[in-house]
C-alpha cells in the first residue's frame, strides 16, 4: 500500500485553482481601459460650439453636429484628420455665382437718296435698334465676402440694326419741251410724246404689245410694233401706226412670227426676220431669214421679197438673228449669240466680222450682242463676249467688253472692259460719244443693275452720269439720245426719265412705274 504525503495531495487540488485564477487575470488584462470623451470646438456659420464627442475624425464630429459641407466649403483640419481633445475645427463657407453685365451698342444712321420718292419726302425704311454686348463674370465668395471676380466670356449677343432713312430726290413730273417724237411702252400700250411732255397721247388700245418690236420710223411719224397672239396662232403679229394722227388706227401688216423688224434709214422700207412656233422652250426656233418690203403712205406693204433664205446658223441658231440698218442704207449689220457680221444691200450675203464663244446661260434663253452704227456708217460699237480671266471654259466667261469694229473688218479695238452683257451702246447723233450702261456687278452682269455712262469713240473721257453709287442702279437696259444730242432718255424704276447734258438730276416724265421700252426720233 502506497502512502502519499499531505503536501502532494494539497498541490493536486491547488493547481487547477491556480490555473483558473491566472486565466481569469489574463483575460482581465486584455480589456481596454475606458476613455474620456474629447472636448472639441467647432466654428461654423458664424457660431462657435463646444461639444464632447467620442467621434474619432473631424468628418465624423461634423456629421454628429449636423454640419453639412457643400461643394466649395472648406474645413480645417481636413475631414479625414484624427480628432484629439481640445481640437478647434473651422468651417469656411464658400460659393460661386455668375454675373452678367450688359452694355448697349449704338446703331448707325444711314441716309439714302432715293429717286423713287419725290424730292422733299422722306421715309423710314428700317428702324434703328441698339445692340447688346454681354460680359459674363464668375464671382467667388467666402463667408459673405467676395474674394474673386473672373471674366469668363464676352461677346455681342444682339448686333445693332442700322437705321435707314430714304430721302426723296425725284423731281415732280413737270412739263418740258422735247425735240422730235418720243415713244414708250407702258402697260403693254404705246404712248407718244411730241415736242412737249404735255402732248402725251396713247397710240394703241390693245393692251397686248409684246415689246419684241417697238421702233419709230426715222421721221418719227410711224411706229412699228408687234402684238402678242395665242400659242395656237403663233408668236405675234406686226403692226404699223401713224403717230401724228388725231385718232390713229393701227394697221396689221399681215406679217406674223416676227423676231426682229426695223425701218430703213429713209423710212421707205422695213426689214424683218421670222421664227416658227415650237412646243420647246423658249417657244420658238429662229429661221434666221431676212425679208424686206416697201411701206406706202397708207402704211401698206408692197414689193415684199426675201433677201436671205432660212438657215440653221449653228448651235445657237434657234435664238434667231437680229439686224441693224446702217445710216447710209447700203448694208445691215447682224447679230447672233456667237457672231457679228454684215449683209450688203446689193449683195444679200452674210460676211462675218467677228466670232466669239456663245455665252452659256444654262437656261432657255441666249445672249446676243446689241450694236449701234456711227453716223457715217463706218464704225459699229458693240459688246463682245470676252475670254475668261481664269482657267474656265470660254462659254462660261463672265467678261463682256465694249468694242468698236470697222465695218469692212479692217480693224477693231476694245474701248471699255467688263461693262456687262446689257451695256447696250448707242452712238450720239454726231457719232463723237457713245452712251452705254456699266454693270455694277460685272461678273454677274446678267443680274446686275447698271449705271449710265458715256465715253468718246476712241475710249477716252469715260464718265458715269446716273444714278450715283449710293442709289439703286438702272434695271431696264433701254436708253437713247435725243435727235439733237442734248438729252439722254432712259427708264429708271419703271418710269421714263430725261437727263440733260451737264445736269446731275434727271427729269421724270411718267410716274406710274410701268414703262418697259422707249424710242426717240
Amino acid at each position: 500500500m502506497t502512502r502519499h504525503s499531505p503536501g502532494r495531495a494539497l498541490l493536486k487540488y491547488l493547481l487547477p485553482l491556480l490555473a483558473g485564477w491566472f486565466a481569469l487575470t489574463a483575460c482581465q488584462a486584455l480589456q481596454p481601459f475606458p476613455t474620456a470623451p474629447n472636448r472639441v470646438a467647432i466654428i461654423a456659420d458664424g457660431e462657435r460650439r463646444t461639444l464632447e464627442t467620442e467621434a474619432q475624425t473631424v468628418g465624423a464630429v461634423l456629421a454628429e453636429a449636423s454640419i453639412k459641407l457643400e461643394n466649395l466649403d472648406r474645413v480645417q483640419p481636413p475631414e479625414n484628420a484624427q480628432l484629439h481633445h481640445g481640437q478647434l475645427i473651422t468651417v469656411t463657407r464658400s460659393w460661386q455665382a455668375e454675373e452678367v453685365i450688359t452694355t448697349t451698342l449704338p446703331f448707325k444712321r444711314e441716309v439714302v437718296r432715293n429717286a423713287t420718292l419725290p424730292a422733299g419726302e422722306s421715309r423710314l425704311l428700317q428702324a434703328g435698334q441698339e445692340g447688346v454686348h454681354e460680359h459674363l463674370y464668375r464671382l467667388t465668395w467666402e463667408e459673405g465676402v467676395q474674394i474673386e471676380r473672373v471674366l469668363v466670356k464676352e461677346g455681342i449677343t444682339k448686333p445693332p440694326q442700322e437705321e435707314i432713312l430714304l430721302i426723296g430726290t425725284r423731281p415732280q413730273v413737270t412739263t418740258t419741251n422735247i425735240t422730235g417724237t418720243l415713244a414708250y411702252l407702258e402697260h403693254q400700250e404705246a404712248w407718244i410724246l411730241h415736242e412737249s411732255s404735255a402732248n402725251r397721247r396713247r397710240l394703241t388700245t390693245f393692251g397686248d404689245l409684246d415689246g419684241r418690236v417697238f421702233t419709230l420710223s426715222p421721221s418719227g411719224r410711224q411706229l412699228l410694233f408687234t402684238r402678242a397672239v395665242t400659242e395656237e396662232q403663233g408668236i405675234n403679229t406686226l403692226w404699223i401706226a401713224h403717230t401724228t394722227a388725231a385718232a390713229p388706227t393701227p394697221r396689221d401688216t399681215g406679217i406674223s412670227d416676227v423676231l426682229w423688224a426695223g425701218w430703213s434709214p429713209d423710212g421707205r422700207h422695213i426689214a424683218w426676220s421670222t421664227a416658227e412656233n415650237t412646243d420647246r422652250p423658249p417657244g420658238w426656233r429662229g429661221r434666221n431669214d431676212l425679208w424686206v418690203a416697201t411701206v406706202t403712205r397708207d402704211t401698206e406693204l408692197t414689193h415684199q421679197r426675201r433677201l436671205l433664205e432660212e438657215e440653221a446658223a449653228g448651235g445657237y441658231g434657234w435664238w434667231g438673228t437680229r439686224y441693224f440698218w446702217s445710216p447710209d442704207g447700203e448694208k445691215l449689220a447682224y447679230s447672233r449669240p456667237d457672231e457679228i457680221g454684215i449683209v450688203n444691200w446689193g449683195e444679200p450675203e452674210r460676211h462675218t466680222l467677228v466670232k466669239f464663244p456663245a455665252y452659256r446661260t444654262y437656261s432657255s434663253w441666249a445672249w446676243a450682242p446689241d450694236l449701234t452704227w456711227s453716223a457715217e456708217s463706218r464704225l459699229i460699237a458693240t459688246i463682245l463676249h470676252g475670254p475668261p480671266a481664269t482657267n474656265i471654259h470660254p462659254e462660261e466667261s463672265p467678261v463682256f467688253d465694249l468694242w468698236v469694229l470697222e465695218a469692212t473688218g479692217a480693224y477693231s479695238a476694245e474701248i471699255a472692259s467688263e461693262v456687262g452683257m446689257w451695256a447696250r451702246p448707242r452712238f450720239s447723233p454726231d457719232s463723237e460719244t457713245i452712251l452705254f450702261g456699266k454693270a455694277r456687278i460685272p461678273y454677274q452682269s446678267h443680274l446686275s443693275s447698271y449705271t449710265l455712262c458715256t465715253l468718246d469713240r476712241d475710249g477716252s473721257n469715260q464718265q458715269c452720269l446716273y444714278p450715283p453709287t449710293e442709289e439703286i442702279g438702272i434695271e431696264i437696259p433701254s436708253w437713247c439720245w435725243s435727235p439733237d444730242r442734248q438729252v439722254m432718255a432712259f427708264i429708271y424704276q419703271g418710269d421714263l426719265h430725261l437727263l440733260r447734258e451737264g445736269a446731275e438730276i434727271p427729269l421724270p416724265l411718267t410716274d406710274e412705274g410701268e414703262v418697259t421700252l422707249l424710242d426717240w426720233k
